[in-house]
């Protein structure tokens, strides 16, 4: 039985009471309904002003002491989690350090003199390889702060720009130019559909002189390329190369098609699909039912190795643009970091649970 208080019922019970008290009940218990519906009317607009007003003086004056001790529970609970899971953390943390020292390297040290193919795909992967590392930290700072389905669903897009960094190293000057110029039709898309939205989101529209400025851009785009770029099919997905009209033909093409299962996946958590809550990674050691809401320190062996894997591809990728022995040996040791990962992630996972 729910003995909780009510909350939501409070006020509803109170006006309902007050007007009953309002109107004239015979002996047999009936009472005009109409003249009920008026007077409740008429007391509910009378109080809904104040009501409001103490509520929202009531939030504003308990979260000055309710917010610490919130702070105080979420600071306990990431050092906990941390503890629990430092071996996979210092893992995870060392190979995003050497990415970022290697990425640098590779950026300052590249032969500028070489062909315009190589020029255009390592310009291309020189976008991707920085926002692989953004990702990468962000998927850190998720599982630090213990949303392990979260860190999965920023994965997802770890994994496509691995994958895309694959696909323009194979394929060469054609995605890695079309990759490059994409920007400029899906920021045209985005002007048109804010324009035709604006008056009611409350936004301002781009200009007439702004529309002709994304015009021409597409325009000098589409004389470089021949072409259009349009979205795929779900209208995500830039079609950097015509032979390949979506992500999935992508991921088939470099050999990483039996990815696809994690990537639907993860993709689960990125969108609105529905998902019972006991099949949530946050859940993944819970032995009752419940909806997840907060933080978790379970389920984050997954997030780790996925990341530590699409890291050391990406950096793989970037460093075989212009290959030399020192190149290949480095990329070579991130590979092996990676899989070191899945023996460091499982351990603490069994080793922290046996201990609790």
């Amino acid at each position: 039985m729910n003995n909780k208080p009510k909350i939501l019922s409070t006020l509803q019970d109170a006006i309902e009471k007050s007007a009953l008290e309002l109107v004239d009940i015979d002996e047999n218990g009936n009472f005009d309904a109409d003249l009920l519906r008026h007077r409740l009317e008429e007391v509910i607009e009378a109080s809904k002003n104040d009501c409001e007003a103490h509520s929202l003086e009531f939030y504003k004056t308990t979260s000055k002491t309710t917010l610490p001790q919130i702070r105080s529970d979420t600071l306990g609970f990431e050092e906990r989690n941390f503890e629990r899971w430092k071996p996979a953390f210092d893992h995870l943390e060392m190979m995003w350090c050497v990415a970022q020292e290697l990425g640098s390297a590779n950026g300052h040290e590249f032969d500028r003199d070489a062909d315009d193919d190589t020029q255009l795909v390592m310009a291309a992967l020189a976008n991707i390889f920085p926002k692989a590392l953004l990702v990468t930290n962000e998927i850190i700072c998720l599982l630090k702060g213990g949303f392990p389905d979260g860190a999965l669903a920023r994965w997802r897009v770890l994994h496509e720009l691995t994958v895309t960094a694959m696909y323009i190293l194979q394929e060469g000057r054609e995605p890695a130019t079309a990759y490059m110029l994409s920007f400029h039709f899906a920021a045209r898309r985005a002007a048109l559909l804010l324009n035709r939205h604006a008056e009611q989101a409350g936004l301002q529209k781009f200009s007439d002189e702004a529309l002709k400025d994304f015009d021409k851009r597409c325009d000098d785009a589409k004389r470089i390329l021949g072409r259009e770029i349009k979205g795929d099919k779900d209208g995500e997905w830039p079609r950097i190369n015509s032979k390949h009209r979506d992500f999935a033909a992508i991921e088939k093409h470099v050999g990483m098609d039996h990815w696809r299962p994690r990537y639907s996946w993860a993709s689960k958590h990125t969108h609105a699909d529905h998902r019972p809550s006991d099949t949530l990674l946050g859940l993944s050691e819970s032995e009752d039912y419940m909806n997840l809401v907060g933080a978790s320190n379970s389920g984050l062996s997954d997030p780790f190795m996925m990341t530590a894997i699409s890291l050391s591809q990406v950096v793989h990728a970037y460093l075989i643009v212009t290959p030399n022995l020192d190149r290949q040996v480095h990329a070579s040791v991130m590979l092996k970091l990676a899989d070191e990962m899945s023996a460091i992630a499982i351990e603490t996972k069994e080793e922290s649970w046996k201990s609790h």
